[in-house]
């Protein structure tokens, strides 16, 4: 197994075709840097099933906010 630099991971097919991925990959990615603090209800639909799934997320993507990791 070999690790992928993380532009790369995201740039892939699969993760740009899927909503659910993708979201996932831009939680993660706010996360790291500390722009990410709370959730919130989201409906959406994945490639992998086709089925309405929820997701929860935050939407407000405040440029002051320093979320401190756990």
């Amino acid at each position: 197994m070999q690790w992928m630099p993380l532009v790369e991971f995201v740039e892939q097919p699969l993760i740009q075709e899927d909503d659910m991925f993708k979201k996932i990959i831009d939680i993660f990615i706010a996360r790291l840097g500390k722009r990410y603090c709370g959730l919130s209800v989201h409906q959406l639909v994945s490639k992998f099933d086709d089925k309405l799934s929820t997701l929860y997320f935050n939407t407000v993507d405040d440029p002051n906010l320093n979320c401190q990791a756990s």
